[in-house]
């Protein structure tokens, strides 16, 4: 009996030996990674910051391998749907004709709980947000003018400041492009409607959906057309152009706990984002707020970059081709990612390349 209990001890203290040895092997790798990955390029920038922005503080960081190239804020989707656990690996890949400016917008990502928000945001906070952001940017990296790229969300978001201050903005790029909710919700149901018509159950669900009506009314029948057949989902373990292990577990700009929250989204999150949205956590009515439907002309150069499955309730990429061939601008292009909503940032070398070639356009 005492040689048993010997030997499982002998076995548990092996046991606790190797998990020990695994656990700080973990934060070694990923410490060496982190530090590697935080190098600053010779003659480019590589920082992160908390600004004061309107009476709060908002994170960014600012990555580039030549200060003297043209600065690109990029404008993250949701709303309130950062993606600086992993989009580091992305930006990167841009660096080289960009210095890229990552910010995690009012009371979410990196700035979260310490500057989190105590009231609902809306359109009107977020422009002012933006307004103000780009004058810090601009002042702080000594240019007159800087370039968006703003993806979901944030591609109504960019449009909306292009068309507002276009003596700020070079450039405007977009992505996965809301242009406006309710056509956009009209698309929608009738693509749904024409590809299942011999699918009894979810051409019924199609035609119970309204497009007058928000999305966070009628979630039950949104999130079953949404995870049908007929609507693509990108697979983050296939379709992504960067492996996504790495960039979250060598991420230089994040701790561990804020990559769980930004990947697991905990319910304390949840219910605070929630709250941001006013109880609207699809995003529909803040992106309602500011419609550029009827909004074409532009002061800039204007790049589209869509998934060309991208059949998202609020991102049908017909209606992003139809408000394309209606923009007026100095000079105007449409990229195509495979794939669906995600695709413009997950095909990241896609993305690159689309970059790249508007880069080097002149209007």
């Amino acid at each position: 009996m005492k040689k048993a209990v010997k030997t499982l001890l002998k076995i548990l203290k092996w046991i606790l030996i190797v998990l020990a040895a695994a656990i700080v092997l973990f934060f070694l790798v990923r410490f060496i990674g982190q530090r590697i990955n935080s190098r600053t390029p010779e003659g480019g920038i590589n920082d992160t910051m908390f600004v004061d922005i309107n009476g709060t503080k908002q994170w960014i960081s600012i990555y580039g391998q030549d200060r003297d190239n043209p600065v690109l804020l990029y404008l993250h989707g949701g709303p309130c749907g950062p993606t600086s656990a992993w989009d580091w690996q992305v930006f990167r890949r841009i660096s080289d004709v960009y210095t890229v400016v990552n910010w995690d917008q009012r009371g979410c990502g990196h700035n979260y709980p310490d500057y989190k928000e105590h009231a609902p945001i809306n359109a009107e906070i977020m422009l002012a947000d933006g307004k103000a952001m780009t004058d810090f940017l601009c002042e702080h990296l000594q240019k007159e003018q800087i370039t968006l790229y703003g993806n979901s969300w944030g591609s109504i978001f960019a449009a909306n400041l292009a068309l507002d201050h276009p003596e700020k903005y070079e450039k405007l790029i977009v992505s996965a492009l809301v242009v406006d909710e309710e056509i956009s919700r009209d698309a929608f149901r009738s693509y749904l409607l024409e590809h299942s018509a011999d699918d009894p159950e979810i051409h019924a669900a199609a035609e119970q959906f309204d497009p007058a009506v928000g999305l966070t009314e009628q979630e039950d029948l949104l999130m079953k057309l949404a995870f049908s057949k007929y609507i693509y989902a990108d697979d983050i373990l296939h379709d992504t152009e960067f492996n996504w292990f790495t960039a979250c577990y060598f991420n230089p700009y994040c701790t561990l706990p804020e990559i769980y929250r930004s990947l697991f989204y905990p319910p304390e999150l949840d219910a605070y984002t929630e709250m941001l949205l006013d109880g609207h956590p699809f995003g529909d009515v803040l992106c309602g707020e500011i419609p550029i439907s009827g909004r074409t002309a532009y002061q800039m150069p204007f790049y589209l970059i869509e998934g060309d499955k991208d059949h998202g309730v609020s991102t049908m990429v017909e209606v992003a081709a139809d408000y394309y061939e209606q923009v007026q601008a100095p000079d105007k292009a449409i990229f195509y990612n495979t794939g669906g909503h995600g695709s413009t940032m997950l095909r990241c070398d896609q993305l690159s390349d689309h970059i790249h070639v508007i880069a080097d356009r002149q209007p």
